[in-house]
């Protein structure tokens, strides 16, 4: 009956078929569903792991993270110092918290200085603007304020009595419950009153006067400036003018009006005793019991 027509329907028959295999064998992200309604094997790249991720690459040792400008010091190779661990120095801003460290300067590369890396590290540069020196053959004296060690971190004290070869101190900017230390092959640092490196200073800032670290001093623009260290160690600019030293050593009677440090600031007080040389029991406005604060924690008022 398709006669003449049959070559007809055979190539459009043909034609049908190569477009459904054509279709049929083109790539799809879905798995198509069973018979029975549930889906069937998820595709092959659905195994694949995904490549990994680039770990991120660490800092780069950072001598002068917070840009302080080009200081010089003079220091012989081989002189303690307290400045900042690498990975301080590697991730510090402004805000960051930072700890002075005892540590020895071995050399100089350019102006900074290469500091001996700690417990057998790399050692590694630092900016002047981020190190107190440590003088050599210094030998405090009974009752001298100074810089010195607890634990490897810079501490201030105040020296009590030599006991054989050891010096025994009362450290000031520690809890009262501290015990004494008896130090033996350490070196010091005798503080002397004024804006110096290491000692203390109350800083007026948005309305508030509050209890600061001297680091080192700078200028820029004209400008008298420091780098500090403010509550818990957070790093700060301040300019000097700001700046009014506190005592290395203080003298009061009970019952005098006094500023002290407290939780960062300096507040309001009235000192009660001074139970101890350089360590003064006082009782803050508004508080509760009375609280011990030693030499650089306490001041006349302004």
């Amino acid at each position: 009956m398709l006669g003449p027509y049959r070559p007809l329907v055979r190539g459009l028959f043909a034609a049908a078929l190569l477009a459904a295999c054509s279709s049929g064998s083109s790539t799809t992200t879905e798995a198509a569903p069973s018979a029975s309604g549930s889906p069937g094997p998820p595709p092959l790249g659905s195994f694949i792991a995904p490549s990994p991720t680039q770990p991120p690459q660490p800092k780069s040792p950072q001598p002068n993270p917070l840009g302080l400008p080009p200081r010089k010091i003079k220091l012989d190779p081989g002189r303690r110092v307290f400045t900042f661990s690498e990975p301080m120095l590697t991730n510090a801003r402004i805000g960051s918290t930072l700890v002075l460290y005892a540590a020895t300067a071995i050399g100089f590369d350019g102006d900074d200085l290469v500091i001996e890396g700690q417990s057998g590290g790399p050692s590694y540069k630092v900016h002047p603007g981020y190190v107190i020196p440590v003088p050599d053959n210094v030998k405090p004296k009974l009752n001298d304020a100074v810089l010195t060690e607890w634990n490897g971190v810079m501490k201030h004290a105040v020296v009590r009595r030599y006991v054989k070869d050891r010096i025994a101190v009362r450290y000031t900017d520690m809890e009262a419950r501290a015990p004494e230390g008896l130090l033996k092959g350490v070196r010091w640092v005798k503080q002397v009153n004024g804006l110096e490196p290491g000692n203390y200073a109350a800083h007026r800032q948005e309305g508030e006067v509050r209890h600061v670290l001297l680091v080192s001093p700078f200028e820029a623009g004209g400008v008298k400036r420091w780098f500090c260290l403010g509550f818990g160690g957070a790093a700060l600019i301040a300019d000097e003018a700001d700046l009014q030293p506190i005592p290395i050593k203080w003298k009061g009677k009970p019952g005098a009006v006094v500023w002290a440090e407290w939780a960062g600031t300096m507040r309001r007080a009235v000192m009660q005793s001074e139970t101890e040389p350089g360590i003064f029991t006082v009782k803050f406005e508004r508080a509760g019991k009375p609280e011990v604060v030693g030499y650089g924690l306490i001041m006349d008022p302004l």
